[in-house]
C-alpha cells in the first residue's frame, strides 16, 4: 500500500467506525423498553469508557490495534444491550423475586435472612440493585456484561504473557467477547458465570506474574461467587512447586473468603446459612447430568443413586493422577504449560463430576480462547468447546433439535480431554529429553500498572 493510500485508510476507517458506533447505539436503544432504559444505556457507556481508558493508559497492543479494540468493545457492548429485554425463566423464578424480597427489607435484615441459594457476594449485588431506581433485570445483566469486559481483558493479558504478536492478543480479546456462551450467558440469560470466571482468570494471571496475595484474593472472590471456581484451583499446586507463590500465601485464600462473608455474619446471619450454601447446592440436584455434555450424560439419570458417590471418587482420582503426572518435573513447566493445565483441569473436572449443569464448562470455554491464541494450530480444541457450549445453550434457551446430541458432545469433550493431556505431556517430555528446563518466564518487575 502506498503512503498516500495509507494516509487515506486511517480517516476512512475512523469515519466508518464512528458511523457504526452511532448506528449500533440507536439500534440498541430501540430494543430497550423497560424502566430506566436511558440510565441503562448511560451505565453501559460508563463501563465501556472505563475499560477503554484502561486500554489507553495501559495498552496491550499498538495504537492501531488499541483503537480497533476500543471501537470493537463499544459495538460488543451495544450488541449485548440489544438482548437486555429478554426475561429468562431464571429471572422470573429466582433473581427477580429475590431482589423484590430484599427491596422490602432493611439492609441488615436482608443480609441476615436466607434468600435464594446463591452465595453472599452475589446477594450483596442483588441488595445493591434493590436500592437503585432502575429496572432490576437491566442492572443484573449490566453487572454480568461488565464482568465480560474484564474477562476479555484477562484473556488478553494471559495471552500476552507468552505471545508477542499483537494480532493474536487482539484475537483473544475479541474471542472472549464474542464467544457465544459468553454473551448469551450474561446479556441474554442474565447469569453470572462471567463474574466468577473473570476473577478466576485474573487470579491465574497474577499468580503467573508472581503476585501471590492478589492471586489468592481473586481466586477466593471467584470461589465465593461460584463453587465452579474449584475447577481451576488445582493449578495452585503448580504455582506452589514452581515458587510463584509460597505456602504462607495459601492462608490468604480462606482469610479472604471469610472476609467476604463477614458483612453477612456481622448482620446476624447464622454460620450454617452463611457457609453451608454450597453444600445445599450440591445436594439439590439428584441427577448424573443436567443437560451438561459430561461423561455421566452417557448414562441414564435413573442410576444416580448407584453412581453418585463413585462418580465423585472417580473425578477426584483422575484429578490426583493428573496432578501426579505433571508434577513429576516441575522445573520443566513453562508459563504456557501452566495455562494449558488450567484448561485441562477446568475441562476434566466438570466432565467427570455428576450433577453438572450445561453452564459448568464456562471456564473451560473461555480458557480455550486463550489456548487457541497461544497455540493457533490447535484451534479445533476451541471450536469444539465453544461450538458444543453454543449448541447446548441453544437447546436450553431456544428449544428445538440440536445438530449433535448431548451424548455425542460428551464423547467429543472426552476425546478433547485426552488430546489435551497427551499434547501437554509430549511437549513437556520433549523439554525433559532435551535436558532444557523451562526458559519461558514472565516479567515480574514492579510497575505503576494496577493490572500488573
Amino acid at each position: 500500500m502506498s503512503s498516500k493510500q495509507s494516509r487515506l485508510a486511517d480517516p476512512i476507517l475512523l469515519i466508518c467506525g464512528a458511523i457504526g458506533m452511532l448506528v449500533s447505539s440507536a439500534m440498541a436503544c430501540s430494543t430497550l423498553h423497560g424502566r430506566g432504559a436511558l440510565g441503562c444505556e448511560i451505565l453501559a457507556l460508563v463501563c465501556w469508557a472505563g475499560v477503554s481508558l484502561l486500554l489507553l493508559r495501559y495498552p496491550l497492543f499498538g495504537l492501531r490495534h488499541t483503537v480497533c479494540a476500543i471501537a470493537g468493545l463499544y459495538l460488543c457492548v451495544q450488541f449485548r444491550l440489544s438482548f437486555f429485554d429478554y426475561i429468562s425463566p431464571d429471572y422470573v423464578s429466582f433473581l427477580g423475586p429475590w431482589t423484590d424480597t430484599m427491596r422490602n427489607m432493611s439492609v441488615p435484615q436482608a443480609l441476615r435472612t436466607p434468600i435464594g441459594d446463591y452465595n453472599m457476594p452475589y446477594l450483596y449485588l442483588l441488595l445493591l440493585i434493590s436500592r437503585l431506581p432502575l429496572y432490576d433485570l437491566y442492572c443484573i445483566k449490566l453487572i454480568s456484561v461488565l464482568a465480560d469486559l474484564f474477562l476479555a481483558l484477562a484473556a488478553a493479558k494471559l495471552v500476552r504473557l507468552t505471545v508477542r504478536r499483537d494480532g493474536l492478543v487482539l484475537a483473544a480479546f475479541f474471542g472472549a467477547l464474542l464467544a457465544p456462551t459468553v454473551f448469551l450467558n450474561s446479556a441474554y440469560w442474565g447469569q453470572c458465570d462471567g463474574v466468577y470466571a473473570c476473577f478466576a482468570l485474573w487470579g491465574l494471571y497474577f499468580g503467573l506474574k508472581k503476585r501471590p496475595v492478589r492471586a489468592m484474593i481473586l481466586l477466593a472472590l471467584a470461589f465465593s461467587f461460584k463453587l465452579q471456581a474449584i475447577f481451576i484451583l488445582p493449578v495452585a499446586a503448580f504455582l506452589l512447586v514452581r515458587e510463584y507463590l509460597e505456602p504462607k500465601h495459601l492462608a490468604v485464600f480462606p482469610g479472604a473468603f471469610i472476609g467476604i462473608m463477614f458483612p453477612a455474619l456481622l448482620a446476624g446471619r447464622s454460620l450454617s446459612n452463611t457457609f453451608g450454601i454450597y453444600l445445599d447446592q450440591t445436594n439439590a440436584y439428584p441427577y448424573l447430568s443436567l443437560k451438561a455434555p459430561s461423561f455421566w450424560s452417557l448414562i441414564p439419570n435413573d442410576y444416580f443413586s448407584n453412581l453418585a458417590v463413585p462418580s465423585v471418587l472417580l473425578a477426584g482420582t483422575v484429578t490426583l493422577l493428573l496432578l501426579y503426572l505433571f508434577l513429576q518435573h516441575p522445573e520443566h513447566l513453562a508459563v504456557s504449560d501452566l495455562m494449558d493445565l488450567a484448561l485441562l483441569f477446568s475441562l476434566a473436572i466438570p466432565w467427570l463430576l455428576p450433577r453438572m449443569h450445561e453452564r459448568y464448562f464456562y471456564l473451560a470455554e473461555i480458557l480455550s480462547v486463550v489456548y487457541a491464541a497461544c497455540h493457533p494450530r490447535r484451534l479445533p480444541v476451541t471450536l469444539i468447546l465453544l461450538g458444543g457450549g453454543f449448541l447446548i445453550y441453544c437447546s436450553y434457551l431456544f428449544g428445538g433439535m440440536r445438530i449433535l446430541s448431548t451424548e455425542l458432545l460428551a464423547a467429543l469433550y472426552g476425546l478433547t480431554l485426552i488430546y489435551l493431556t497427551l499434547t501437554l505431556y509430549r511437549q513437556i517430555s520433549s523439554r525433559i529429553n532435551n535436558q532444557s528446563p523451562s526458559k519461558e518466564e514472565t516479567h515480574h518487575e514492579k510497575t505503576g500498572n494496577p493490572l500488573e
